[in-house]
């Protein structure tokens, strides 16, 4: 408790030196006022960028440094990897080629990849919902880069499905969910055949370009890479790259003014490809196990990539995914229904700082969100 007053304190002191802040909604920035504050100092991040969205209203703030010790302030023109927020994307482009009926969700993964073998359970295959709710029976990872193997450029997609090929799967698919990496970049894959196009052509044209998401992709310019935040901690700072390698699972660098775009696109959606991308597939009081999800906030469901959590004392039922790596955690979550949505990211990599981070998401989604 002492702690926590010493950092209110520091916190109310530091209020107009540590942030750069873009509003057109007073309500959201009263609410994330101090709330911000003592977030970024609590997670002990280098730095930090802050998105609110609530009805047409946006909160865009940046809070510490660029890098550690260089004194300039983030903002919303900021690079930053999403990691596994990768994810949701992934899903949203499956999602709207469903409904231009060039897939199924119920489609075998095996469809899409003929030349291929592809492991299946007892006469069960594995279908692009499954590998979309993380219920594919895949491990999380495929393993380590071969020796002499460049690791950004690992796994090709021939690398993938040669592996998937030699796997043998534990369970039935669709019977337990387990967090997987690679099922991800493997429904990346398979979007592309879909789609007839490199998946990163398809994110382009049915999500970043239609809303102007100008700063997100897979493959930075020089001059983006100009502006990428320094990540800090567990593993250390990644490098500015092409990300094509992992496109599907973690590679999206973005901004915060995309994602206030994005975040927008998100909470207001109540039809069409969102609509399917957020319907709750899998309950998870029907699965017998559910495997390296963040126990801090219990899912209630899985949506297409999305982590469904049952409404709770004040908090209203919501959608959310984290990502974490190179540097950086990220939380994106928000309320259906409700108008709201808050995108936080950290440049460091701090699990018990990440759980505080939740907490706070939440919490400020319940004070601004219509009971």
């Amino acid at each position: 408790m002492i702690k926590r007053f010493a950092v209110l304190a520091l916190a109310l002191s530091l209020a107009t030196t540590t942030r750069a802040a873009s509003a057109d909604d007073p309500v959201i920035a009263a609410a994330t006022d101090l709330t911000g504050d003592v977030l970024f100092l609590e997670s002990g991040a280098p730095g930090m960028i802050l998105v609110v969205v609530r009805g047409d209203g946006t909160f865009i703030r940046g809070y510490g440094e660029t890098e550690k010790g260089n004194g300039i302030t983030p903002d919303g023109t900021s690079l930053v990897r999403l990691n596994s927020i990768t994810k949701v994307f992934t899903t949203e482009v499956l999602a709207s080629l469903a409904t231009e009926r060039k897939l199924s969700l119920a489609d075998p993964l095996q469809s899409f990849a003929p030349e291929a073998k592809v492991p299946a359970f007892e006469g069960r295959p594995i279908t692009l919902l499954d590998l979309a709710t993380y219920s594919g029976a895949l491990p999380r990872e495929m393993g380590h880069a071969p020796e002499g193997t460049n690791p950004r450029a690992w796994p090709t997609r021939d690398d993938r499905w040669s592996w998937l090929g030699t796997y043998t799967l534990p369970w039935a698919p669709g019977t337990v969910t387990s967090y997987s990496n690679v099922g991800f970049d493997l429904l990346a894959d398979a979007v592309g055949a879909a789609g007839g196009a490199p998946y990163s052509q398809l994110l382009r044209s049915h999500v970043t370009t239609p809303l102007g998401m100008a700063d997100t992709g897979l493959s930075p310019t020089p001059e983006q890479c100009a502006r990428l935040m320094i990540g800090s901690g567990l593993g250390g700072p990644a490098t500015c790259v092409d990300t094509q390698a992992t496109g599907g699972s973690g590679g999206l660098y973005s901004t915060g003014n995309d994602m206030a775009r994005w975040l927008r696109h998100n909470v207001t959606a109540t039809s069409g490809a969102l609509a399917l991308s957020h319907a709750v597939y899998r309950q998870r009081q029907s699965m017998p196990a559910a495997i390296g999800f963040d126990e801090a906030s219990p899912m209630a469901g899985l949506a297409l990539g999305w982590v469904a959590l049952a409404a709770k004392g004040n908090e209203p039922a919501m959608l959310a995914k984290s990502g974490g790596g190179a540097g950086f955690m990220s939380y994106v979550a928000f309320a259906p229904g409700r108008d709201v949505g808050v995108f936080v990211v950290i440049s460091s990599i701090d699990f018990a700082a990440f759980s505080a981070l939740t907490s706070t998401t939440h919490k400020l989604i319940s004070a601004l969100a219509t009971r």
